[in-house]
This record gives C-alpha cells, sequence and structure tokens, in this order.
C-alpha cells in the first residue's frame, strides 16, 4: 500500500479559494481498539493543556473563522458543539480513530477527516461540486451538494464535502488498518494549525495504535 497521496487541486478550485490550503496524513497498519488505559491518560493530560485560558480564546477564534465559512453556504458547523462539550466534559471514549478525529481537531480548533486509506480509489482531486450532484454520506443517506462547495473525490467520486462529511465508501471501520487523516482550511486558517494537527493524529494513531510509516504533506492551491 502506497503511503503517499497524489493530490490535484482543479482550476475551479484555485480561482474561487486561492488561499485554502489541503493537509493530508497517512500511516499504515493501524491496530484497532476501544479502550485503553494509556490512552486515556494521555487524553487527560492533552485536555487539561487545551482548557488553559489561552489556548482556549486561540482555538475560539479559529472555530469561529469555521463556523462563519459553514454559515456563509448555509450549512450548521459542528465545530462550536463539540468544542463546548469537549471543554465541558473531555474528550470522548469511543474508539482509536474516532478519538484521535476529535482530539485533534479540538486541541488545534481545525475540521479533520479520519478515513480508510484502503477504500479509495485511484487519484485524489480537490474540486468543486456541480449543483445537485450527490453521495453517499457516511450514515448512509443521500447528501445533495450545492454548486461550488468544496469536495474531496477520488476516481468513483465524491469522497467528502467540506460542509457536509465524509462519503459512506471510505469510512473507517474496527477493520480498518491503513488511516488516512485530512484537513480542509477556511479564510483565515494558517497552514502551520493544519500540519500540528495532521502531526497530533499521526503521534497517537503511531503510538497507540502502533501504526507505521508516517507521511504528511499541506497542498497549496
Amino acid at each position: 500500500m502506497q503511503r503517499e497521496v497524489f493530490l490535484s487541486i482543479t482550476d475551479a478550485y484555485r480561482q474561487r479559494f486561492p488561499d485554502l490550503a489541503f493537509g493530508i496524513g497517512t500511516i499504515q497498519a493501524c491496530a484497532y481498539f476501544e479502550k485503553s488505559e494509556s490512552f486515556k491518560l494521555s487524553k487527560r493530560e492533552l485536555l487539561r493543556k487545551m482548557r488553559r485560558r489561552t489556548n482556549l480564546a486561540q482555538l475560539e477564534e479559529r472555530i469561529n473563522l469555521y463556523d462563519q465559512f459553514f454559515k456563509e453556504w448555509g450549512y450548521p458547523c459542528p465545530l462550536p458543539n463539540h468544542f463546548k462539550r469537549t471543554v465541558e466534559m473531555g474528550f470522548p471514549i469511543v474508539n482509536l480513530y474516532i478519538d484521535t478525529h476529535i482530539i485533534a481537531e479540538m486541541y488545534h480548533g481545525i475540521l479533520m477527516a479520519i478515513q480508510d486509506l484502503d477504500r479509495f480509489q485511484g487519484e485524489w482531486k480537490l474540486d468543486l461540486a456541480q449543483e445537485g450532484e450527490t453521495f453517499q454520506g457516511v450514515s448512509g443517506k443521500m447528501i445533495r451538494c450545492k454548486e461550488d462547495e468544496i469536495v474531496l473525490r477520488d476516481e468513483e467520486g465524491i469522497a467528502c464535502s467540506l460542509f457536509q462529511g465524509p462519503d459512506f465508501k471510505t469510512r473507517v471501520e474496527p477493520a480498518s488498518k491503513n488511516i488516512v487523516v485530512y484537513i480542509f482550511t477556511a479564510p483565515g486558517i494558517q497552514e502551520d494549525h493544519v500540519s500540528n494537527g495532521l502531526q497530533l493524529a499521526l503521534e497517537i494513531l503511531e503510538k497507540f495504535g502502533h501504526g507505521k510509516d508516517p507521511w504528511s504533506r499541506i497542498f497549496k492551491p
């Protein structure tokens, strides 16, 4: 399985969103689990650092940038509610993959997806949707896109919408071993927050999931 992802960015995307970078990270041979005492202790330490007043203010600023971008397109942003719940109740205890996703998002105030790398087909493309274009969402329901909303494609179609989430085909499951995480940006989100978010997710999957050979890259329009 190749570790590097080859992504092209369409001219339509470049012209509409020339300042919005996109980050991708991969890691191989992860071992899924639902609970781990050492992971629990690590999450507790990350939460303690995240809750520092200066950190919270910076995170809220980034999350507000995403929220504003979502509102401009008429979609609800999941990040504010996730952030409020995390600050009040802590990180979730679901499984390695979901927890990694939420931790990296909340700790760095970015919008991340985590999916099964092996379920992507062919070349990746960062693109804009056509009006009424559809794909099957991770819940199994059909999702309809607005004209020019940001989407990630593989050779079989849309794999994720920035505003409406990932598709069903590439979802992570307990049997998933080779994992990809990626980060959509919003106006005002800096590249260092993207790279830091990727790094944290890959470090968690490497340390606690025993993943191997991590790789990451930020793609610029």
